[in-house]
């Protein structure tokens, strides 16, 4: 089978070396040219990491990943090459205006038969299948990451949405080893439904002063079995991606848990991203061992420390 890609970020990076390495051959573009020029190097070292954690003993395994990937600098040779592809997925940071308007540009360049996937985490698939105008064959592939090493992919279908899409679908990742699942067309879907909110309110009893990143994250590591705590899944998140991530399920649902705690907009604001910037929740200084940061001075108090808090 043959994928187009657009998108060639952390998830979109994910997602071509899972395609890739699934014998697929992958066309990716970026309107980012310093994204889409990291591109097959990222992909690289993803595989790498994959063929060391599941003990692959194919010396040409990597290679033979990187030779499936085609970049293409130019918008215009990547609608070329998408034409002949089977599927179109999409991997735009979340953001449905941006997601419809690009969409509604790209998809009506295609034929018909392409098939459609968003790998949105949260948002409803409806108005972006109606943007692309092929409804009966939009829906939403939520894969987990990183993709190659997560199993997990959220299946989400529209209205519209066919019973040949969703079978089509589900059987392509089942042959990518995957464990597709279905899950109602709401804001969050199943996963991040359930997960934002708790990630949230773990921000939020920061915010209070009544847990550490330290101590907060080593609770739910050794009492529920995460295999990381939430403060440390922030930070692989990253905070500008939960900020809009939460803002957009919360403008969806007016479910007041959603809304973004004051803490997350400051991080954002100062640039602590997480691992991608090097400090968040903890310090990325050494990726391999990196340790929890005393964030007091996010603690709100008062209102005068709440204004504080807003410069």
């Amino acid at each position: 089978m043959k994928f187009a890609i657009l998108g060639t970020g952390i998830m979109g990076r994910g997602w071509i070396t899972q395609c890739a390495m699934s014998g697929h051959e992958v066309h990716c573009y970026d309107a980012n040219a310093k994204t889409l020029s990291g591109t097959v190097t990222g992909c690289e070292k993803l595989a790498a990491t994959v063929a060391k954690k599941f003990k692959y003993e194919d010396a040409n395994f990597v290679s033979n990943v990187t030779e499936k990937i085609f970049i293409h600098n130019e918008k215009s040779a990547f609608i070329a090459a998408a034409r002949g592809c089977d599927v179109f997925l999409e991997v735009i940071y979340e953001d449905l205006k941006l997601k419809c308007s690009v969409l509604a540009e790209f998809l009506p360049q295609l034929p018909e038969s392409v098939v459609f996937w968003s790998n949105s985490s949260s948002l409803d698939i409806d108005p972006m299948a109606q943007a692309g105008g092929r409804p009966e064959r939009s829906i939403v592939t939520h894969g987990m990451n990183p993709v190659p090493l997560m199993p997990g992919v959220e299946v989400v279908p529209g209205a519209k949405t066919s019973a040949e899409t969703i079978e089509f679908t589900r059987q392509t990742l089942l042959g990518m080893k995957k464990a597709p699942f279905l899950a109602p067309n709401i804001p969050g879907f199943w996963v991040n439904r359930l997960l934002v909110p708790q990630m949230l309110d773990a921000v939020r009893l920061l915010e209070q002063g009544k847990i550490t990143v330290e101590d907060g994250d080593t609770g739910l590591n050794t009492s529920l079995g995460h295999p990381q705590g939430t403060f440390k899944l922030h930070d692989f998140v990253t905070a500008p991606t939960m900020l809009r991530v939460a803002l957009q399920m919360y403008q969806s649902s007016n479910d007041p848990r959603m809304y973004p705690p004051l803490t997350l907009m400051r991080m954002v604001k100062d640039g602590e991203y997480g691992a991608s910037s090097g400090k968040g929740f903890y310090d990325w200084s050494d990726p391999r061992n990196p340790k929890a940061r005393d964030v007091s001075r996010y603690v709100i108090g008062s209102v005068e420390e709440m204004l504080e808090q807003l410069k």
